[in-house]
Order: structure tokens, then sequence, then C-alpha cells
């Protein structure tokens, strides 16, 4: 069996639920799996994976009232990797002496791709954002700055992997060889759960959401309950209830809900779909991926995207739940077996 680098972005929890996922598979086939990450990643699966995870140095983004802030991004992780980066970046390169891996998995981790090329050690590039570089896109118009730094940002970082798996719910022709579309990874525990509808809605601020917008909002609107996560708020007004951040208690929830009011990140819109879930999705702004997410959601009939949230959009979402679900009936369950067999065909 091969000893495998399994290196996640810190920056949201979407790297990491790949990572746990795949990362458990993997070992449950044999292989010696080690974790390279930080931030909200090393946190998430360091209750996981004990004694196999190594923190690197992490890159995340700044946001403000929806927003993301690319200067602000640029000089805050500028003043960070002075003294931070390189002592991160030895005990990665001692890793790689000590381990010495087979293969390196990157989701979206720049350095343990560095670091592959660096010592000659074949890489497999495994995230969703691939997507935007490697395949024939139908981009909305008035998103060309966003498509341009994404692209560059992607192709800098990323070239070289002997396969680029793009983990996806977006069916678009692949352009660039080599890369191959996968199913969607999904947290472990969701393979496992059976939706149901308990009558009320979910709602989810991610990182970038605009908190008093979103929270205002949804307190006007009183046709259904709805649950809210990612307020750091822990109590009810009116028909919201406010509940702190729990994986397994969210996890619970989305199984139960009637339906979904988000942001367009990609692992929640995969679990989502999974559970056949409709959406309204409010991407973040000058988040290219989210826009595309969110415009591909409604394309597909799954459902709605919306510049702000507002009452009017939520009524107007509420009332065409029955078409949504309609469409979403017909779609396949995401499996990871496809992933698992497409990496073990990289390992020399």
């Amino acid at each position: 069996m091969a000893r495998i680098i399994y290196a996640a972005s810190g920056d949201g929890y979407g790297h990491a639920v790949r990572a746990h996922s795949v990362g458990a598979a993997l070992l449950a086939r044999g292989h010696d799996v080690q974790f390279v990450t930080c931030h909200k990643a090393e946190q998430y699966l360091r209750e996981h994976y004990p004694g196999r995870l190594h923190p690197a140095f992490g890159l995340f983004t700044i946001y403000n009232e929806g927003k993301a802030e690319p200067l602000q991004t640029l000089i805050h992780n500028a003043r960070r990797a002075v003294t931070g980066l390189i002592p991160a970046n030895r005990a990665v390169m001692g890793l790689f002496q000590r381990f010495k891996p087979d293969l390196v998995i990157t989701d979206f981790e720049p350095f343990c791709a560095f670091w592959a090329r660096r010592f000659g050690i074949p890489f497999v590039s495994l995230d969703n954002q691939h997507l935007l570089t490697h395949c024939k896109l139908d981009h909305p118009p008035g998103h060309f700055r966003d498509v341009l730094n994404a692209y560059l940002t992607i192709r800098l970082y990323f070239a070289g992997a002997r396969q680029y798996l793009i983990t996806t719910f977006i069916k678009a022709p692949v352009r660039y060889q080599p890369a191959k579309l996968v199913d969607p990874i999904l947290r472990p525990r969701v393979y496992e759960m059976h939706a149901r509808d308990d009558g009320f809605l979910l709602a989810y601020k991610g990182a970038g959401g605009e908190n008093e917008v979103m929270r205002r909002e949804l307190e006007r609107f009183d046709r259904m309950p709805i649950r809210a996560y990612g307020f750091g708020l822990e109590h009810q007004r009116g028909h919201v209830t406010y509940k702190p951040i729990d994986a397994e208690a969210f996890l619970n929830d989305l199984a139960a809900c009637s339906a979904v009011i988000t942001s367009a990140g990609h692992s929640l819109v995969c679990e989502c779909l999974h559970f056949r879930k409709p959406m309204l999705l409010v991407p973040i702004l000058q988040q290219y991926e989210q826009i595309l997410n969110a415009r591909s959601v409604e394309r597909m009939g799954a459902g709605k995207r919306v510049d702000r949230l507002s009452v009017s959009a939520m009524e107007a979402f509420v009332d065409h739940l029955d078409p949504f679900r309609n469409v979403m009936a017909s779609l396949p369950p995401a499996r990871i077996e496809s992933v698992l067999d497409a990496i073990e065909c990289e390992i020399v």
C-alpha cells in the first residue's frame, strides 16, 4: 500500500470535509495517510486524525459585509508570512523527508504542491476550483476580472499535477488534460443519513455573508420556522431559532429541513443536492466560484439565486418549492468510490 500526504486548504470547511472523507476511505483501503492543513480545517481534522495531522502556513480570505476584499487579504497574508511562512515550510519539508510519500494529494493547498514538485513526487489535485481553469464554461457577463483573478491564482499554484480530479455537480466539457470530473465528496456522516421534511427552513451564514442584512430579513419572514447557523447567536427571535455551530446538529437539521437559505459554497450546495433540498442562494460578491455555483443551481432548476436576501425573495422561493423538488428527484446520489479509484490509478 502507498504512503500518501493529503494537503487541504484551511480557508473554509469544504476542503476539510473532503480530506475527512477521502482520508478515511484511503485508510480503510490500507494506505498510510498523513494530513497537512491549517486554520478551520486543522481544528476540524484534529478530532478525527490525532497523530496524523501536521500544521502548515495557510492563506485565508478577508471579508467585509458579504464581499471578499482582495487587497486586505493580500496585506494580511503578507504580514503573517513574515514570521510564519519559513518555519511552517521547514516543518512540511521535514515531513516530506521523513515520510517519503509515494503520492501527494492537494486540495487547493499550494505549499505541498510546491514541495511535491521540488522532490519529484507525483501529486494529484483534488478540488472543485479547477473547474474554472480546466473546463469549458458559459461564463455570465460582467465578471471578467473575477474570472481572470481566479484563473491566474489557480494556474500559478497548482501547475504540474499528474491528474486534476475536479469534484463538481456541474457537468462541463474538459478542455485541458489531464483532468477528470468526479462526484462531489460529502462528509462521511452524510452518506449514512436519510432526508425527511419537518417543515422548517435552514439558514446558514458562511464566512463572508452579510450578517445584519441576512439576520434582519430572516426575522421579518414569518411563513415558516427557521433554524439559523453562523450568526454567533443562541436564542430565538420570532420564527427564527439561532443555533451555535455544531456539525452533528447542523447535519441533522439539513437532513430534516424543507429547504436551505445560504451563500453558494460548493460543499453545502452538494450536500443540499444529495438530500434533495431546494436552495435560495446569495453568492458572496467577488467569489466567482460562488457566482458560478448559484447560476448552475438555478439553471438546473434546483433553486434560486439572488444578489441580496429579502422577504420578497423568500416568499417567491417558498412558493416554488414543489417544482424544485420535482427536478431534484431525478438527480443521482454522490458516490466516493470513483474518486478513490482515480486516486489509486496515479500511485506509481
